[in-house]
């Protein structure tokens, strides 16, 4: 029975008998009438060029995320031409064109979703050599020696109308911890939160707490810059800076937070109750 229904259902389409997974293209391209990655490194020569240029600024754990997401959109791309080929066979041309006019409603849109699965075939292919080259040549990273003498967390949201900026300096003798949290009113001026506004004194303790925590956490692992692979709007901006006597860290990003995020919240966290009187 489920052999004839699945034939009855071939026959009305016009597709002859095909996989399920090609059914699934089919009736996908033909509701949406275009396909394209979701990675955005995929998307253009363009976007694949630029991720290239810029590689060595994600770390190795941000390297072996965005493999995976490679290998996820890759896959989707290998789907649509395994279609194409049951559906229109190997060669291309007019007997192609013609099988694959009987499956879809608009055979042009159907054909440049091919084009574009076979361009991600080609960016997938360099982008995946080179995160691996990157990966296997990357060499470790170590904690700065020498005392903590700079921390300094931003963030900010425009849309949301945020901004908090976290700096505990230790400088030219001072020893200062400043928490600022500041709110855009509806006139896009800032308000500022003064409960969290003030700059204290705090004793070496603080900083010999906060590099404890930065060691222990391995913030020193963490990339120059995260930004997420699939296309984000209306997220949050921040930045990373910690200064040693023999090292920085700097980092910064948008809509994604850096590995060992945790153990940096946790450090914010213990910064903010250290500012409390």
């Amino acid at each position: 029975m489920k052999k004839y229904i699945a034939l009855a259902s071939a026959f009305f389409m016009g597709c002859g008998m095909v996989s399920a997974q090609t059914d699934m293209v089919v009736k996908e391209l033909n509701e949406r009438g275009s396909w394209s990655p979701y990675v955005t490194w995929l998307r253009s020569d363009d976007k694949m060029e630029d991720y290239l240029r810029n590689i060595n600024d994600n770390s190795v754990a941000k390297l072996k995320e965005t493999l995976q997401t490679l290998d996820e959109d890759h896959e989707r791309a290998q789907t649509l031409l395994k279609a194409r080929t049951e559906i229109g066979g190997k060669k291309k041309g007019k007997k192609q064109d013609e099988r694959l006019a009987r499956c879809f409603k608009n055979l042009e849109a159907a054909k440049r979703a091919f084009d574009e699965a076979e361009q991600v075939d080609y960016r997938y292919n360099r982008l995946k050599q080179a995160i691996r080259n990157e990966i296997d040549h990357r060499k470790p990273s170590f904690m700065p020696d020498g005392k903590l003498l700079y921390f300094s967390y931003r963030t900010s949201n425009a849309y949301a109308g945020y901004r908090e900026q976290i700096t505990l300096d230790g400088r030219k003798g001072k020893h200062e911890l400043k928490v600022e949290i500041l709110h855009m009113n509806g006139g896009g001026s800032e308000e500022k939160d003064n409960k969290n506004a003030d700059i204290k004194e705090v004793s070496d303790s603080v900083f010999l707490r906060v590099r404890e925590m930065v060691e222990q956490g391995k913030l020193y692992e963490v990339g120059r810059h995260y930004t997420p692979d699939v296309e984000i709007m209306d997220a949050s901006n921040w930045s990373l800076e910690i200064v040693f006597e023999q090292g920085t860290i700097k980092s910064d990003g948008y809509a994604e937070g850096p590995d060992h995020r945790k153990d940096l919240y946790a450090i914010i966290d213990y910064l903010k109750t250290s500012n409390k009187p």
